[in-house]
């Protein structure tokens, strides 16, 4: 039995969730609030303090990359020719990558002063603005129509799918779904991934906090300008 430890939210924990779903096997889904998480790091049950963690037949595995690793070979969407995983899992760095930009605007106190910085990373030429430019332009260019070139779905598109519509979820103030209206790349690939069989199956509920993965998430959104 597999078990994933996490918060009551996507965050993540989402994507190695959907792996070990679709990977056929046995797992648990537990949850816990802020003080089941203290009380996990004070027993030392968190091999670096925090998580997600999943407790394997094997023992515990930490760090949301690894535990997207190992469910993602779980599941099959790790390539077995190792150029081929390589090039998923350098995708899978530069997409973690983007939250080294969005990160420190969680620590700004100031509401109007935080909308400000996020607004900011994503106005022409912005960090988040070049990064999703990025991420359209590899899609754009994939011969398969997966991002890493691969002939199906690999953890790479997973974790794409994933850490960019979740940005505009709502739940980040100062981050809108209608600033997608600048990327329609990323709106056919959502098309492309939120219809993929085992993903659209996967979100067939009525979870609020999960609406970005579903079809027709952003039909609503056009293509407009740069804020």
């Amino acid at each position: 039995m597999h078990e994933i430890v996490y918060f009551d939210t996507p965050g993540f924990a989402e994507v190695s969730r959907f792996c070990l779903e679709i990977s056929g096997l046995e797992w648990k889904n537990t949850f816990v609030n802020w003080d089941g998480y203290l009380e996990l790091k004070n027993k030392g049950d968190l091999p670096w303090g925090f998580l997600p963690i999943i407790r394997t037949p094997h023992g515990t595995i930490a760090e949301s990359n690894a535990l997207l690793r190992y469910t993602g070979a779980l599941a099959g969407l790790e390539p077995e020719d190792l150029y081929a995983r390589a090039k998923v899992d350098e995708l899978v760095e530069v997409i973690n990558g983007w939250r080294e930009a969005f990160t420190p605007t969680f620590s700004i106190e100031d509401l109007d002063e935080k909308i400000a910085a996020r607004q900011a990373l994503f106005v022409e030429d912005g960090k988040m603005d070049r990064a999703l430019k990025a991420i359209s332009t590899v899609f754009e260019q994939s011969s398969t129509g997966w991002l890493a070139n691969t002939e199906s779905m690999s953890i790479a598109d997973v974790k794409a799918f994933n850490d960019t519509f979740m940005l505009f979820s709502g739940q980040f103030d100062g981050i809108t779904a209608d600033m997608l209206a600048n990327f329609p790349s990323l709106l056919a690939f959502h098309e492309k991934m939120s219809n993929e069989p085992r993903v659209k199956s996967y979100y067939d509920n009525d979870d609020e906090a999960r609406w970005v993965f579903r079809p027709d998430a952003f039909s609503d959104v056009g293509t407009s300008q740069h804020i």
